[in-house]
């Protein structure tokens, strides 16, 4: 039986493997997952029959903290001896290829979720464009979960070109179409969630699920809602995703997120479907990123999206059919486009009527898993067994 390691930097992440795991193991992997801890990746493992290992990434710089952690992913893979490793994310990506390197793992996959360095500046942004571009170039293969990611990460030189592989139409780990739809379950816990929420249901909520970080724009949706909210008193705000310390957004917007009446901050969630069942439409709000996972999950549930038109965005929503793409970091623009969809109920049905058949002609999970797949095969085929160093 063929041992793969697949890395992710947080327990968060385990979105991106979820339901792949388990595919691997009938397709007669042994798959080892070394991943930040928490309760998500640890469940994760639990069910799809992975082992884990719990390394402590972070997302800042810290010489000695990364060191000891490439020494432990070091002795992991010494120990286990997988036959091919695939991770992502800047830190945990680039440890884990690095510690691959050293330890002549024959098949070595770097996963480009996105480029961390594209809002990061100084000797920071030098850094992590550093070690993103060492990642890509130690790695056998990089799968990059967006085609504009792709020419984007190409015209940063990050990537070299014919070195980067999409993945079907992109994304990390498809869309579970059966999960994200408004089926009895999510449509029962939808409407216990509106009752406690005490909402009388002729408001408009606007939506947004992710990480709570500056990176991912909440000021600036905090901008734009307050500029609309006195012409629109009927607007609200749901949002759910945990709150990243690392990265932190101002002190005035972290005061109006628990304390604005119109504002429900859900905190972060396991069964995510029924909150998208309350949403009129979802934005997202980022300054940077590689694939806009919760844009099709949005869309798989019939919800209208907008999002910023910047390399990932650009390939999760098909604009004027399921969404809006706006000027990214334009509060004037995102602004208009989050009213025009305000006011025009007809629009947002015509999106709702399309989202659901974007997603599952492009991006069903079944699909990216039997292209990953197919990727391992190949390289499998060309190192026989893992023959690093003791």
């Amino acid at each position: 039986m063929a041992k793969i390691i697949l890395g992710v930097s947080s327990s968060f992440c385990a979105n991106f493997l979820k339901g792949q795991v388990n595919f691997l193991v009938n397709e007669g992997f042994e798959v080892i997952l070394i991943s930040g801890p928490g309760e998500e990746i640890s469940l994760l493992a639990k069910l799809e029959n992975a082992r884990l290992y719990n390394v402590n990434f972070t997302k800042k710089i810290s010489p000695f903290r990364d060191f000891v952690n490439l020494i432990r992913i070091i002795r992991i893979i010494r120990t286990e001896k997988p036959l091919l490793v695939n991770a992502g994310n800047p830190k945990s990506g680039f440890l884990i290829m690095l510690a691959c390197w050293l330890t002549q793992v024959p098949n070595r996959i770097f996963t480009l979720h996105g480029l961390l360095s594209d809002t990061k500046s100084g000797f920071a942004g030098w850094m992590i464009s550093l070690t993103e571009k060492i990642s890509c170039r130690i790695a056998k293969k990089v799968i990059v979960v967006s085609p504009s990611l792709k020419d984007h990460a190409i015209g940063r030189k990050i990537l070299r070109p014919g070195k980067g592989i999409v993945i079907e139409k992109g994304s990390s780990n498809g869309i579970d179409l059966e999960y994200f739809s408004r089926n009895p379950d999510a449509i029962a816990s939808a409407k216990k969630l509106q009752h406690d929420l005490k909402l009388a249901g002729n408001e408009t909520i606007i939506g947004f699920v992710g990480r709570l970080s500056k990176d991912k724009g909440i000021d600036l949706l905090f901008a734009a809602f307050n500029r609309l909210k006195k012409d629109h008193p009927l607007i609200r705000l749901l949002i759910a995703g945990p709150i990243e310390s690392g990265d932190p957004f101002s002190r005035k917007t972290w005061h109006q997120l628990y304390e604005d009446e119109h504002v429900f901050y859900l905190g972060k969630l396991l069964d995510i479907a029924p909150v998208y069942c309350l949403m009129d439409f979802l934005v997202l709000s980022s300054f940077r990123e590689g694939f806009g996972n919760v844009l099709i999950e949005a869309a798989a549930m019939d919800v209208p999206v907008i999002a910023p038109d910047i390399p990932g965005c650009r390939d999760s929503l098909k604009p004027g059919y399921n969404g809006h793409l706006f000027h990214s970091g334009d509060i004037e623009d995102l602004a208009s486009v989050i009213e025009k969809m305000i006011r025009n109920e007809d629009l947002r049905k015509f999106y709702q009527g399309n989202g659901r058949r974007f997603v599952s002609e492009n991006f069903p999970r079944e699909k990216i898993w039997h292209g990953q797949l197919q990727i391992y095969e190949q390289l499998i085929g060309k190192g026989a067994h893992f023959a690093g160093p003791e």
